[in-house]
């Protein structure tokens, strides 16, 4: 009898001691799985438009939407067009947040240094809005089809925030070749193309106001 009862006790143990092991082992799975998955690299846009000068308005307030894109460029991943019909992803590395947030800080940030109007902002920070400034993302990638060059186009839109009645629009382009196609030449091209942009659509939108 005590023999039996000790046979029983050795089975509960060798049990639980296999349970032990396999939940350990399903954690390091879930580790292994969670660090395959993490980004080598995250970048981050860090244009902003440079003194350019242009009429100054104290007394107006700009609206900065979250700009609208197709869902291929609404994220953090960064683009690449290898064709005009074919749109990749560099593998392992993505932006700091998604792409409409990165443009739509960098667009706020741009009028507040440049000191052209009396504030800038965005949705929901309780400003008395005079205009406000919808973006569309079109294109916002490296192009490698030959020569890599980065591509940016945004449509925009400056809105009477009083009356509804679209001010003017416009379409802003850059292309600047990049040091070779790999992330890291594509971000810093992405950026210059980007400053440029940023340069462009501050004086556009103080001069049309």
């Amino acid at each position: 009898m005590r023999r039996g009862i000790d046979l029983r006790a050795d089975r509960r143990r060798d049990a639980r001691a296999g349970r032990l092991v396999a939940t350990v082992l399903a954690g390091l799975a879930v580790a292994g799985c969670a660090g395959s998955s993490a980004p080598s690299a995250i970048y981050d846009l860090t244009a902003v438009a440079s003194d350019v000068g242009g009429r100054t308005h104290r007394g107006v307030q700009i609206l900065v939407p979250e700009p609208r894109a197709l869902k291929a460029l609404d994220g953090d991943s960064i683009a690449v067009r290898p064709t005009a019909q074919t749109i990749s992803y560099y593998g392992k590395v993505q932006w700091a947040d998604r792409l409409p947030k990165l443009l739509q800080a960098r667009v706020v940030q741009s009028f507040e240094d440049s000191g052209r109007v009396r504030a800038a902002g965005f949705p929901g920070e309780g400003l008395l809005i005079n205009y406000q400034l919808p973006i569309e993302i079109r294109h916002f990638q490296l192009e490698s089809g030959g020569a890599p060059t980065a591509v940016i186009e945004v449509a925009v839109k400056l809105l009477n925030d009083a009356t509804g009645t679209v001010v003017a629009t416009r379409v802003f382009r850059a292309e600047v070749r990049a040091g070779g196609d790999t992330a890291g030449a594509a971000v810093t091209a992405l950026d210059a193309a980007l400053k440029q942009i940023l340069d462009e659509l501050v004086v556009w939108t103080v001069t049309a106001i």
